[in-house]
């Protein structure tokens, strides 16, 4: 019994390779096992706002996916209208759109939330409600501007937030105090806003319970888009300043001059040593050629840049790759490579700015084109967002032969069944173009029997109509 195993003892098991004769798996040769990441800490808006005045990338990197987004714009539909009546309310509401500079500020808003990891789009409205009353879009006498509203404009420790259950808005903010700078004047005012008033844009989210020190602001809003590729940041600008060094020093020339220390240690060897120098160098200017003594020489030290170009190409995709832009696009360089022409990278970018139009861009618009239409008792549209991709010169031509080509063939398929019996004119041009000619006038001279609304039957003969029927 004594020497019997304790069936409730825990057993320690280890996965993975391992070979006593290589080391391999073993403590003292697997170093990654003793390799974890350590978070260096939340960027500061200090650091935000330096780096994306002062570095081209950095901005770059903040702004060219919201200007992207919008590049193309959108289309309004209706389906519920006939065309004309939906091309009218388009109308509308694109010049409502256009004089509230929809599209400048909620790009200057995707723009702030990229940066900062947050902002607000504030509705201004004339409604006869104080800013910290609901907003009622019946009410609206006028909608003034889009106030955009930066992360650091609003006073997070003073949010008034929603701490009742049973309300929709449970954990949410219910009001937001907003500080606003008066042009001129130093103060600052902090004004409360209702939450139907405000439109909230977060950055990249963060988990909402973290034990990672990360302050409640940054889970709430989220993070900037400059925060994971800051390290590489860092990395390539440390690397362009030791490159910027060294193309100072690119030539370096070294005098060899005999029993130098002893000259230097006596009273007057400094200076003579640097006469000396001076000479030689004017020497070299003037003539283009050195005289030196039979003990001294003159070597020149070359600094080779072999391998920089490779180490910056991979500080290049690892920037790429924190940020999700594809190399053609974020430093517009040529793709390398046999065959390579950077369509399925560009394809891909797409396919993520049109998954963000949908998931972040269309609730914004869809929030203010409700209000509008609240607003102005008009139906509510549809937001569809034209596409990226655009063809050039080429592609249009060969678009426009492909259909050319189409259309004649399917006009010598026509031909030959007229040809054979098999369909008559009319036939073939109600399957071709149904009841859209009817409102063409037609010469009188040209003789062409109308169009039948089913095609199977003959065509009617209204000659004799009036005609009695002979029995």
């Amino acid at each position: 019994m004594g020497n019997q195993k304790n069936p409730s003892a825990k057993v320690r098991r280890k996965d993975g390779w391992q070979n006593l004769m290589t080391g391999l798996g073993s403590a003292k040769t697997a170093k990654k096992g003793f390799t974890h990441h350590v978070l260096t800490g939340v960027m500061t808006d200090q650091e935000l706002e330096s780096l994306f005045y002062e570095d081209g990338l950095a901005a770059r990197i903040v702004k060219l996916l919201p200007d992207d987004m919008f590049r193309e714009g959108w289309d309004y539909s209706f389906p519920k209208q006939d065309d004309l009546s939906a091309a009218e309310l388009a109308e509308q509401y694109a010049g409502i759109m256009e004089e509230l500079e929809v599209q400048q500020k909620v790009k200057d808003a995707f723009g702030w939330k990229r940066l900062y990891g947050g902002a607000a789009i504030f509705i201004c409205v004339i409604d006869g409600q104080t800013p910290d009353k609901p907003l009622n879009p019946k009410k609206i006498r006028s909608i003034e501007k889009l106030r955009v509203i930066e992360r650091t404009e609003i006073q997070f420790e003073n949010i008034v937030w929603q701490t009742n259950p049973a309300q929709p808005r449970y954990g949410l903010p219910v009001m937001y105090p907003v500080k606003f700078e008066v042009p001129g004047n130093k103060a600052t005012q902090v004004m409360n806003v209702h939450y139907s008033r405000i439109i909230e844009l977060h950055g990249d989210t963060l988990p909402r319970h973290s034990i990672t020190g990360i302050s409640s602001e940054n889970r709430y809003w989220g993070i900037s888009s400059l925060q994971r590729a800051n390290d590489r940041l860092k990395s390539l600008g440390s690397s362009l300043g030791s490159i910027d060094q060294l193309l100072s020093e690119l030539g370096v020339g070294k005098y060899k001059i005999k029993d130098l220390a002893q000259l230097l240690s006596s009273e007057d060897g400094a200076a003579s040593i640097k006469r000396r120098v001076e000479l030689m160098d004017l020497v070299k200017s003037t003539f283009r050629s050195m005289y030196l003594d039979n003990e001294e020489e003159f070597v020149r030290d070359q600094i080779s840049f072999q391998g920089v170009p490779e180490i910056l190409h991979i500080l290049f995709m690892l920037i790429s790759a924190d940020t999700g832009y594809p190399m053609t696009r974020l430093f517009g360089m040529s793709p390398a490579g046999m065959n390579a022409t950077g369509e399925s990278d560009m394809n891909n970018y797409y396919d993520m700015v049109r998954s963000l139009q949908v998931s972040e861009l269309q609730p914004v618009l869809l929030r203010l084109v409700r209000i509008i239409s609240q607003w102005k008792g008009i139906e509510e549209p549809y937001i569809k967002f034209r596409p990226l991709e655009t063809m050039n010169e080429k592609e249009q031509a060969d678009l426009e032969k492909q259909k050319a080509d189409r259309e004649k063939v399917e006009a010598d398929t026509y031909k030959a069944y007229i040809d054979a019996g098999v369909l008559e004119p009319y036939e073939v041009r109600f399957l071709k173009y149904g009841n859209t000619l009817d409102n063409i006038p037609v010469p009188k001279d040209l003789n062409m029997p109308p169009v039948q609304e089913n095609p199977d039957e003959p065509p009617e003969d209204d000659d004799n109509d009036d005609e009695p029927e002979i029995g």
